[in-house]
């Protein structure tokens, strides 16, 4: 395939792309790839984030998308905790999906504890084959081809399955600074040291040893006369 590669990112939460899936960001955007990340839900704010601006909310998802390349982030900005998809919210997502036409798209993987996290699941699986129909043409009028890779990432709950590693161990060390630009997030857990352990442990699963990404392989479409595109790409 010739062209530059289009990666499309659905995050439920600022930072869950970075958690999920922000080594492999790194590594598409290392190789030339454009990568959008649409962040559906704004910040649910705790007694400790009193002090915290909107303004500075806001900086961190940027600071954290310039440090892993990325060339456009979309924020819905829904309301946390009353989250439920409507057709709107579903036409703003098919909106974006055929503005940016993906070849690679990324979403949190189906079995994740954290309620939200599934309804984005589900948002974007829904939102996918709605971009590629004849229909919901306010959200544009020309359909989206298939993409030829969607895979499923872990945030909240690590998949007790996965049929995709990815090597990140070159990119690491962004993933960890893209996590460290969400300082208040770092104020509730240290997830820099989180994501750090957790790349660790699938890299030794995985591969022996390094430092790894795992995911669910939802789709996965072979281009013509070419090997299979699972598996590892390092």
């Amino acid at each position: 395939m010739t062209g530059v590669t289009d990666v499309l990112v659905v995050a439920p939460h600022p930072d869950d792309d970075v958690i999920g899936c922000g080594g492999s960001m790194a590594k598409h955007v290392r190789e030339g790839a454009r990568v959008t990340v649409v962040v559906v839900i704004g910040r649910e704010r705790s007694a400790l984030d009193d002090a915290v601006t909107e303004a500075e909310f806001a900086a961190e998802t940027e600071n954290a998308a310039k440090i892993l390349g990325v060339h456009r982030c979309v924020r819905f900005d829904e309301s946390s905790r009353d989250f439920a998809p409507s057709r709107r919210i579903h036409l703003d997502l098919v909106r974006v999906l055929r503005e940016v036409r993906p070849q690679v798209v990324y979403l949190p993987h189906d079995n994740d504890d954290d309620v939200e996290h599934r309804m984005v699941h589900r948002l974007t699986t829904e939102a996918l084959w709605m971009a590629q129909s004849e229909f919901f043409q306010e959200a544009g009028e020309c359909p989206m081809p298939a993409p030829r890779l969607v895979l499923g990432y872990e945030v909240w709950s690590p998949m007790a399955r996965y049929q995709y590693a990815e090597d990140i161990g070159e990119h690491i060390h962004t993933k960890v600074e893209a996590m460290r630009a969400y300082v208040s997030q770092l104020r509730h857990a240290a997830w820099d040291e989180g994501i750090r352990g957790l790349a660790r442990y699938r890299g030794a699963v995985s591969a022996g040893s390094g430092d790894a990404e795992v995911f669910q392989v939802l789709s996965l479409r072979l281009p013509p006369a070419s090997g299979p595109e699972g598996g590892r790409r390092d």
